[in-house]
């Protein structure tokens, strides 16, 4: 389950901690933006792991795909190769994701999406609206897979980490299919994660109830 994986990571690189304190931010009126341009559309849902929402509680199709972009990719092609001809689907990819500058538990809107390799050498698509960068590497982001050097300067460098919202923005941005993305903050990349099941509930509560707006 991810979060046994991700519990395992951070356990161990609890010696490495980087510590950046977050800034509160007010991130609801772009996150209801975001809702009220969702209205009456024909919307289907990304999301990596099943842990973050249930389709049952709420009103879109759910497509779940695994961690990755490569996974994320994946199931966008196939969903892609299965529309019925003249769909005008809208796309919303939501899910987890690390940072530095926003509290745990804050949704996020995303416009600019970067693509971190293991190289860290990336490239950038941006969607139009008001919205956070976010960092899609090929790894969880923490100091088990990165130097603390590195940790802090990308945490200063970008909003949000993740590893499948820029493959999601470069598949629609192959298909001219519109693309919005929110992603909720589950960690703050300091190394430290005291209840990740309670974070992960939580999260998923707060996104039900957000995709559930009349």
């Amino acid at each position: 389950m991810l979060f046994g994986v991700l519990l395992l990571i951070l356990t161990a690189c609890k010696s490495h901690n980087v510590h950046v304190e977050p800034a509160a931010a007010d991130t609801i009126p772009a996150v209801n933006q975001v809702i009220e341009e969702l209205k009456g559309r024909d919307v289907v849902l990304f999301v990596a792991d099943e842990d973050e929402i249930s389709p049952d509680e709420v009103p879109f199709p759910v497509v779940f795909t695994g961690m990755g972009k490569m996974r994320m990719f994946s199931a966008l092609v196939k969903w892609h190769e299965a529309l019925p001809e003249g769909c005008s689907p809208v796309v919303l990819n939501i899910g987890s994701a690390g940072s530095a500058k926003y509290p745990i538990g804050t949704i996020v809107p995303c416009t600019r999406f970067i693509n971190g390799g293991c190289e860290l050498v990336d490239d950038c698509i941006e969607v139009s609206g008001d919205g956070a960068s976010v960092f899609s590497g090929d790894y969880f982001m923490s100091t088990q897979t990165f130097s603390p050097e590195q940790v802090k300067q990308l945490s200063q460098q970008y909003d949000l980490f993740d590893m499948e919202a820029y493959a999601v923005a470069q598949f629609c941005r192959m298909y001219d299919i519109p693309f919005y993305c929110l992603k909720a903050v589950s960690d703050n990349l300091d190394g430290n994660l005291k209840d990740w099941r309670g974070i992960l509930a939580d999260i998923r509560a707060r996104f039900t109830e957000l995709l559930n707006l009349p």
